[in-house]
């Protein structure tokens, strides 16, 4: 993606301050938002953290480097055009995306980071009731704001457009005033428009420079910095050479029977723990087993020296479960390798439902309780064959029981999809983890409800290699071979069976262990271990299918060359 001009921003004319706002929690839909500000007459005191009479949902907002929001009014008749409809409804006004500061002339496009901004009668720095400000953030809007207009992903479009307003931090605090001008009195980072942080924060992620140039900027914000830090480090992680999975040493401190056919292990590492850190929400462990081999489970909890594992016994089991409800004991040594991320929530969505069947529970019970920790809304609907099965037991009912909702078929109690789906709160998301046929159910339900394909999520305790026979040229360093890959078998069976020793360990298309290149032709994707922007170049043999003829490498050579 080419660069942007970075050409330096003029200083904007001097404005004024045509409302100001402030407001208490409320409820706004399903959540507590102090988007709706009402507008306010006379003095008040702008402190350190922002308006005094202003509330803020300290999960998301407020702090610091996000005392005050302002927002252009030009920018709403953008909104109006953008979408007519809702401008008939008067969505579109001023105060609608929750600014403090309501005033035109200042926009995303004059304003830089770092701008130390006057609010005062006069135009004399040494005014006793001048209030100045510093220019921290583009503001990054969430799921709010789709729930405020009543538009589904309304946010993402504010990032495309870089219309979102910026925040401030209190530089100076004082009292202000509806009337005031609203002055720059100093720029120090002239390139940097809040426009501009929008492009290389939501669309040219791949220039390196400019990344380290952002984070050597002393008043960028945090929350915006973290995101070129992040880059950063991934940057230089790519250049290293092909990392080998270190597999370190763990001991079974406690084997739990969680149900009948579900345990739960607690592992701690051998080695010395004291850099522990926390494993990314909905992960997966790599781990192998004292008969060699290898297999992936969710993580419930934990950091990546002491954690826990919830398995259940497959009645198919290919060795890794039977081996570990049968044989693997507490003071037992196993050993663990890379902590994979599994589906990640988008963040859009006003409410989750999670639908899970059986050993599905453990995939979600970490996204679950972050949820109820940041009070955002859910609900969790469980099914097992009795209610001996119904596993985590004291976990659910840390969750609160309006939320959580366990049917046992044993008990003739049973999950209406249907119903669920049909009676959703609006701007829902979907995630399910279950056998097929449970999927299977809340696609179609999904569907006939009037959900979209990017509103449901799901993980799959089997493997679909359904699909039309292809073939793959599989290149190593000494040798390429071609294999037929038929309707109901996977690229990774078959390259197993011609003698590639290509790693594995899920096998449904979730942990990313059997990640291959991709050298040449078009894959139909599944499953969830491998990120949107990998799958140019990648596909998971376990479940993904080539369409017609493709080339890939053998991963265990390393680069090889060749087209």
């Amino acid at each position: 993606m080419p660069s942007i001009d970075l050409a330096p921003v003029d200083v904007p004319n001097p404005t004024i301050l045509r409302e100001l706002r402030t407001s208490k929690l409320k409820q706004l839909g399903t959540v507590l938002s102090g988007i709706d500000k009402k507008q306010r007459q006379g003095q008040l005191f702008v402190a350190n953290l922002g308006l005094t009479e202003d509330e803020h949902d300290l999960t998301f907002h407020g702090g610091v480097d996000k005392a005050i929001h302002q927002y252009c009014t030009d920018n709403y008749v953008y909104w109006k055009s953008a979408y007519p409809d809702k401008a008939i409804e008067g969505v579109f006004r001023p105060g609608g995306f929750g600014e403090n500061l309501v005033a035109d002339g200042f926009n995303e496009e004059n304003i830089c980071i770092g701008d130390l901004v006057r609010i005062s009668h006069g135009d004399s720095d040494d005014s006793q009731s001048a209030c100045v400000l510093e220019v921290s953030l583009p503001r990054q809007p969430c799921f709010k704001l789709n729930q405020r207009f009543g538009i589904k992903n309304f946010a993402p479009k504010t990032h495309q457009a870089a219309k979102t307003g910026w925040y401030y931090r209190v530089h100076t605090e004082g009292h202000i005033e509806t009337g005031m001008e609203i002055r720059v009195i100093r720029r120090t980072h002239p390139k940097w428009s809040i426009a501009r942080l929008h492009h290389y924060v939501h669309r040219d992620k791949t220039d390196m420079e400019v990344a380290q140039e952002l984070i050597d900027i002393d008043v960028l914000g945090k929350e915006c910095k973290n995101v070129f830090l992040k880059r950063w480090k991934e940057y230089q992680e790519s250049q290293k050479p092909k990392r080998v999975e270190k597999w370190r040493p763990f001991s079974v401190i406690q084997k739990r029977n969680e149900t009948s056919r579900i345990v739960s292990l607690d592992l701690q590492a051998e080695d010395d723990f004291a850099d522990a850190a926390p494993i990314p929400i909905n992960s997966y462990a790599n781990i192998r087993l004292p008969n060699g081999l290898k297999r992936s489970y969710s993580v419930v909890d934990g950091t990546t020296s002491r954690f826990t594992l919830g398995i259940a016994r497959d009645d198919n089991s290919r060795g890794g479960s039977t081996y570990i409800h049968d044989h693997l004991q507490a003071g037992d040594m196993v050993h663990i390798g890379d902590f994979q991320r599994s589906m990640e929530p988008d963040g859009m969505a006003s409410h989750v439902i999670f639908i899970v069947g059986g050993i599905g529970i453990t995939a979600f019970l970490d996204l679950v309780r972050k949820r109820k920790r940041t009070n955002q809304t859910f609900e969790l609907h469980y099914a097992a064959r009795t209610e001996e099965e119904i596993a985590f037991k004291s976990v659910l009912a840390e969750l609160g029981p309006d939320a959580v909702h366990t049917y046992a078929k044993d008990r003739g109690q049973r999950m209406g999809i249907d119903k669920i789906l049909r009676d959703r709160v609006w701007n829902s998301q979907v995630f399910v983890c279950g056998p097929t046929r449970m999927i299977d159910a809340v696609k179609t339900s999904g569907k006939a409800a009037g959900m979209t394909d990017d509103e449901i999520f799901f993980e799959s305790f089997t493997a679909d290699v359904s699909g039309d026979p292809f073939s793959a040229e599989v290149v190593a360093q000494d040798r390429k071979v071609t294999v037929k890959v038929e309707s109901g078998q996977s690229l990774l069976q078959v390259m197993k069976e011609a003698g590639f020793d290509v790693p594995s360990s899920c096998e449904v298309g979730t942990c990313g262990t059997c990640r291959i290149k991709v050298r040449k032709g078009r894959v139909e994707h599944r499953g969830t271990g491998l990120a949107e922007e990998d799958k140019d170049g990648e596909m998971l043999c376990c479940v993904s299918r080539g369409v017609g003829d493709i080339v890939v490498e053998d991963p265990e050579s390393g680069e090889v060359e060749g087209p």
